[in-house]
């Protein structure tokens, strides 16, 4: 636990964007990962397992609260009573928006293209790591990581749009 938990922390607040529930479930997934070890089969590196295992708690948390829109409204609220009489109010409440229009559009993508995007623009990882993540070529890689941005963007557009 202490060699990953700094890696499982850093992808939950990339999803959640909060540091307290980046926490949570951070120990959530590694109670995931404990009662699942005699599932393991060691087809791929644990690190690799306990990535995937991490990105589908992100990605079901960000479903059960886009299910809970209440819960949404009363954050905003909180924000706005942090912020009132700060000239910040707007940029902090459309700072919020985005974040929350992006990772809602993240969590309803495909796992796989939600990775692929995490992998090469949060981590920054080069293609090669990419095409050696998903078994495919570097061509393949690059197409990939394309067509996720593009997916992502129709996502965003369409969540936008909704509101």
């Amino acid at each position: 636990m202490a060699r990953y938990q700094p890696m499982v922390w850093r992808l939950c607040y990339s999803y959640l964007r909060n540091a307290q529930d980046a926490e949570d479930l951070t120990q959530e997934v590694f109670f995931k990962v404990y009662r699942s070890l005699p599932q393991f089969e060691g087809r791929s590196a644990f690190k690799t397992w306990l990535h995937r295992v991490a990105v589908n708690t992100c990605q079901n948390e960000l479903r059960r609260r886009s299910r809970r829109p209440q819960e949404a409204a009363a954050e905003l609220e909180t924000i706005a009573e942090i912020t009132v009489g700060s000239q910040s109010t707007e940029r902090a409440y459309h700072e919020k928006y985005t974040r929350e229009l992006l990772a809602t559009a993240l969590a309803q993508l495909d796992p796989d293209v939600s990775e692929i995007l995490y992998m090469k623009d949060y981590e920054e990882r080069p293609y090669h790591e990419i095409a050696e993540r998903f078994d495919i070529g570097l061509s393949a890689a690059k197409m990939r990581v394309q067509r996720a941005r593009l997916a992502l963007q129709v996502q965003v557009r369409q969540l936008a749009g909704d509101l």
